[in-house]
């Protein structure tokens, strides 16, 4: 540490952190063809086997779960595996002039990564985790820490398929009916996607760094409190001209997408 109170560079003091050092990343464009969807709600199915032709509405990425290993006689690398759940939401048109029903469903996609993790042959314990470790195999490791930041979703293609084994009411509160439905039909449609998505993998650790502190962290917006009426505040709100007349193209990305409100039926693609 420095004893100085400010040093020729200008800072005050050099101080330990603990800071989550990022070891090793990738990028990826990954294009995840004929994905078959599990159709979740009673009637689902059924308007999937009446339909000619989907929309895709949307696409979201709900969880992420990891599973993460040594890689043998590989110091310090580990295999990362990946398994991404989607949300999707659709049209489904029984004909060009019939007005469409909606349909949601859920499909899953898993893929492995090698990174850089670094060694560290320690076991680690906080209070955040209880005295708990880290288990792998049948020995205690500190393992690293993987993560995965994900940009939302593109369907690139949705179709109807028939012939295969579909899912059906996987999730729903009258499966046995489901079920009567689904031995009485000989073929069950099949709804296949084929998704765009871009992401960034990432395995780091916790490690104690060295860093100047220049001063700290002082906010300089004080927080007034206010005794305006509702009607007053309202009065300094500006208008919103833009929200009343159409966005060109270079306004309106498909970043304002969400599952919640779409901005352009087009944003995450459709097929016909």
């Amino acid at each position: 540490m420095s004893d100085s109170c400010c040093n020729k560079n200008g800072f005050k003091e050099a101080v330990c952190i603990e800071a989550q050092r990022i070891f090793d990343s990738c990028s990826d464009r990954d294009c995840l063809e004929d994905l078959k969807v599990t159709l979740t709600g009673c009637e689902a199915q059924s308007i999937i086997n009446e339909a000619s032709f989907v929309k895709c509405k949307c696409v979201e990425v709900t969880s992420t779960f990891f599973t993460l290993e040594p890689v043998p006689f590989n110091c310090g690398f580990y295999s990362v595996d990946l398994t991404y759940t989607f949300n999707l939401k659709f049209e489904a048109y029984s004909s060009a002039w019939t007005a469409p029903r909606n349909v949601e469903g859920t499909c899953t996609f898993s893929k492995k990564v090698i990174l850089f993790g670094s060694c560290q042959n320690t076991k680690f314990f906080s209070s955040e985790d209880n005295g708990e470790t880290q288990k792998n195999g049948c020995c205690y490791t500190n393992m690293p820490k993987a993560a995965v930041t994900i940009a939302e979703p593109i369907c690139l293609d949705s179709k109807i398929c028939c012939g295969r084994e579909c899912y059906v009411c996987s999730d729903c509160c009258c499966e046995d009916e489901c079920a009567e439905k689904t031995k009485q039909s000989k073929k069950e449609k099949c709804l296949i996607v084929t998704l765009g998505m871009f992401s960034i993998i990432q395995l780091s650790r916790k490690v104690p760094l060295l860093v100047p502190v220049y001063e700290y962290c002082v906010p300089e917006k004080s927080c007034p409190s206010t005794t305006e009426s509702p009607c007053e505040m309202f009065e300094k709100i500006s208008f919103p001209s833009s929200e009343f007349f159409p966005k060109s193209a270079g306004d309106c990305g498909c970043g304002c997408c969400s599952c919640e409100a779409e901005c352009n039926e087009d944003c995450n693609g459709e097929s016909v």
